[in-house]
């Protein structure tokens, strides 16, 4: 689940248009030094401190509080929806790759296709989510073995034009789209924060968590940069701007191994980016109904069906954001996901330092190897980039960032007045119970309780 969480060779191609091959080849190299590797450090040592369902949301509650939970547990759970659009989208594009390389043609439209296969990927990986979370899990075994085995394959078939000269290509820095090179990089090595929130599903998650994000660290930055540095190599790829979302497979695959390969290439793929959908709404889902048990959010979110052990409402919430969403250009959503996902992480970093402060004698089955100030030196790096990512906004994109962070405040406000009620044991007008507990003359304001600091 974690290796289809941060990438799996997708989404990739996209950099070398904006950067060109040798920012894009250094990037691929010194983005998981700088970013997945402290991040899947934090995240080990966090979730082996916190063996529990929650992920980002419980890391802040207990280092910072409520509000930055509460902050955190929103930004995340706006992360997970963008992206389950965004890899509903990727996975259209793949869908119609596919369907251009048969050669018989139909009366469709690219329009068409990706309006029924957005919403068809989503309901159907919102549908394995509702009947088991051991669904997921083995559905994600086989389509890591569908990611990868392309491909290693294409690499191989890009093996007799190797040619090192189209590694040293650099462009003009004045031409490199900076923001979206930036947005890119980010969404495809972050991710493994995500993890956190299945913590209390995995059996040994001390033992697990550990190796398990050594392995996917690896994994991910490999299937990046081999199929890339091969792949910049073909006849076919060396003009920078037809590197497109899904040209490894719907331009080079079928040029250096023909249609037939071509269309394996394109089907693994799509199950790649469904695999990746699947497991988003699973993390999203969690993020939810923790808030939900947490009183962050209404209680409906937070029910368990009895049968499956499933979050069945939180995992719809994420499906209607997500169909919500599925309209939006792929470049904001990438950049919508980043900005959310960058203000979480924040809170995340922030959450780690505050932890070794507060628990620094707490059992950590795992930590990371370095005192405090060394890991604020390590986690620099990545919240720089995180923060220089979040200032890349359209102006609809500042527009409804700014909507949702006002409705979450909002949220926030009345979570803390209807706790407050609870402590004083007045009851709420508003917690939907079905009865009217609308205050009289006759009872004493909320105001002029004393109810402390919140």
């Amino acid at each position: 689940m974690m290796f289809l969480e941060v990438g799996g060779g997708l989404g990739i191609e996209e950099a070398v248009k904006f950067a060109g091959s040798f920012y894009s080849l250094v990037a691929i190299v010194m983005t998981p030094l700088l970013v997945s590797v402290p991040m899947a450090l934090i995240t080990a040592e966090l979730a082996t401190l916190f063996p529990d369902n929650g992920g980002q949301v419980l890391w802040a509650d207990r280092g910072l509080g409520k509000f930055w939970s509460f902050m955190a547990g929103c930004m995340t759970v706006l992360a997970s929806v963008v992206d389950v659009a965004t890899l509903a989208m990727m996975t259209c594009d793949i869908g119609v790759t596919f369907l251009n390389m048969l050669p018989i043609r139909g009366s469709y439209t690219e329009e068409t296709i990706h309006s029924l296969v957005g919403f068809g990927v989503i309901l159907v990986g919102a549908g394995i989510n509702f009947r088991s979370t051991t669904w997921v899990a083995n559905l994600s075994v086989g389509i890591a073995a569908l990611a990868i085995v392309p491909l290693v394959l294409l690499a191989l078939l890009c093996g007799p034009f190797l040619n090192s000269a189209v590694w040293l290509r650099v462009r003009d820095p004045a031409k490199v789209d900076k923001g979206r090179f930036l947005s890119i990089l980010l969404w495809n090595f972050s991710g493994y924060e995500m993890s956190g929130s299945c913590a209390g599903e995995v059996e040994s998650p001390s033992e697990i968590f550990p190796w398990a994000l050594a392995v996917c660290v690896l994994l991910s930055t490999l299937s990046y940069l081999l199929p890339i540095a091969m792949g910049l190599c073909a006849p076919v790829a060396q003009n920078e701007q037809e590197w497109q979302d899904g040209f490894l497979f719907s331009g080079i695959a079928p040029s250096v191994g023909g249609v037939g390969f071509g269309l394996v290439s394109s089907g693994c793929a799509a199950a790649s980016a469904f695999g990746m959908l699947t497991t988003t709404i699973t993390v999203g889902s969690r993020e939810i109904q923790f808030m939900a048990q947490n009183n962050q959010l209404p209680k409906v979110l937070k029910y368990t069906d009895p049968q499956f052990k499933t979050p069945t409402n939180a995992i719809l919430a994420v499906l209607i954001g997500a169909a919500v969403n599925v309209f939006m250009p792929f470049d904001e959503l990438v950049a919508m996901a980043n900005v959310a996902g960058a203000l979480s992480y924040l809170v995340q970093f922030a959450s780690f330092i505050r932890l070794r402060q507060l628990m620094p004698d707490a059992p950590r089955p795992f930590a990371v190897p370095l005192g405090t100030r060394s890991c604020c030196a390590m986690l620099l790096p990545a919240a720089v980039a995180f923060t220089v990512s979040a200032t890349v906004l359209t102006t609809r994109m500042l527009a409804m960032l700014g909507m949702y962070i006002s409705c979450t405040v909002l949220c926030y406000v009345r979570c803390v007045a209807k706790e407050a009620r609870a402590n004083t044991g007045l009851p709420d007008a508003l917690d939907g119970d079905g009865e009217d507990h609308t205050i009289t003359d006759g009872e004493e304001s909320l105001s002029s309780i004393d109810v402390g600091p919140a």
